[in-house]
C-alpha cells in the first residue's frame, strides 16, 4: 500500500513539471487540483492506516488462533498418549482374565476327573455292599435255625419263652440285652406264667453281698447260685418298654410271700442308677413306691 502512494505522489509531481508557464488561472487550478490531490492522498492515507489495522487484528487473530491450535494439538496428543496407556492396561487386563479363565477351564476339568473318579468309586463300593448283602441274604436263608440263631434274637428271658416252640424249664440261658455282648442269665420259667430275669437270687448265703461299687455295677456271684445281675445290666434290660419287678421272699418255716411291681426301672450311671418302682400288688404287707 506504501508503495502505490509513492507511485501516484511521483506521477503527480511528473505532471506539474510538464506544464509550461503558467497564469493565475491556472495557479488556481493547480491548487484546487493539489487541494483534491491533498484530499485524495489523506483518503488514501486513511484507507492504508484502515487497513494496516485490519492486518493487525488479523495476524492477532492468527496468532491466537495458533495458540488455541497449539493448546488443542497438545491437548489431543496427551488424551491420545493417555488412551494409548488405557489400551494397553486393558490388554493387559484382558490378558490376565483370559489366564485366569483357562486356569479355572483347568481346574473344572480336574474337579469333574475328580468327581468322575469318586463317583466311579461310590458306584464300586455300592456294587460290593449290593454283593455282600445278597451273600449275607444267602447265608441267611441257607443257614440252618440254631439254637445259636434263636438266642440272638433274645433280649431277655421273656423273649426266650416267646420264641420258644415248647415249654421251657427254669435255667441258664443266654440274652442280648444291648443287642450285642452276650451274658448268661437266670430264668425263672415257672413262676406267675414265666419268663422272669431274675437278677438277684440268695437263699444260702454263701455270697457276700457287701460288695463294692464296681462289683455292685458290673454283678457278683455264681449264676447257677447266689449272685446280683448287676446295675448295668438292669438298667439296659429296663431302659425301654413296659417293666414289671416280682420279689419272691420265703422264711425259715417255708412261708411265702411276695410283692409285684408293675412300674420298675433303672437308671444310668450318670444318675446313679436310680430306682423306679411302683403300682404294687402282692401278700409281702410291705408297699413301696419309688421315683
Amino acid at each position: 500500500m506504501e508503495f502505490m502512494v509513492v507511485v501516484i505522489l511521483s506521477f503527480l509531481l511528473c505532471i506539474c513539471n510538464g506544464n509550461g508557464p503558467s497564469t493565475q488561472s491556472s495557479e488556481k487550478a493547480e491548487k484546487k487540483e493539489s487541494r483534491s490531490i491533498q484530499s485524495d492522498i489523506n483518503v488514501l492515507k486513511d484507507s492504508m492506516h484502515e487497513l494496516l489495522k485490519r492486518v493487525i487484528k488479523h495476524e492477532n487473530e492468527i496468532s491466537s488462533l495458533k495458540s488455541e491450535n497449539q493448546f488443542l494439538t497438545n491437548k489431543i496428543e496427551n488424551e491420545r498418549r493417555q488412551l494409548s496407556c488405557d489400551i494397553n492396561v486393558l490388554h493387559e487386563n484382558t490378558n490376565e482374565q483370559q489366564q485366569a479363565l483357562t486356569d479355572t477351564n483347568t481346574e473344572i476339568i480336574y474337579l469333574n476327573e475328580t468327581v468322575e473318579e469318586l463317583r466311579n468309586g461310590v458306584d464300586k463300593l455300592e456294587e460290593l455292599q449290593r454283593r455282600r448283602s445278597e451273600d449275607n441274604i444267602t447265608e441267611c436263608i441257607d443257614k440252618p435255625d440254631t439254637e445259636s440263631n434263636q438266642e440272638r434274637k433274645n433280649r431277655d428271658c421273656t423273649d426266650i419263652q416267646k420264641n420258644s416252640n415248647q415249654a421251657l424249664e427254669s435255667g441258664v440261658y443266654t440274652i442280648y440285652p444291648n443287642g450285642g455282648k452276650s451274658v448268661q442269665a437266670y430264668c425263672d420259667m415257672s413262676t406267675d406264667g414265666g419268663g422272669w430275669t431274675v437278677i438277684q437270687k440268695r437263699f444260702d448265703g454263701s455270697v457276700d453281698f457287701n460288695q463294692n461299687w464296681l462289683e455292685c455295677e458290673n454283678g457278683f456271684g455264681n449264676i447257677n447260685g447266689e449272685f446280683w445281675f448287676g446295675n448295668n445290666y438292669v438298667h439296659t434290660l429296663t431302659a425301654s418298654g413296659k417293666n414289671e419287678l416280682r420279689i419272691d421272699m420265703v422264711d425259715t418255716s417255708n412261708n411265702k410271700k411276695y410283692a409285684v411291681y408293675r412300674i420298675f426301672s433303672i437308671g444310668d450311671a450318670a444318675s446313679k442308677y436310680k430306682l423306679t418302682v411302683g403300682n404294687y400288688s402282692g401278700n409281702a404287707g410291705v408297699r413301696v413306691e419309688i421315683s
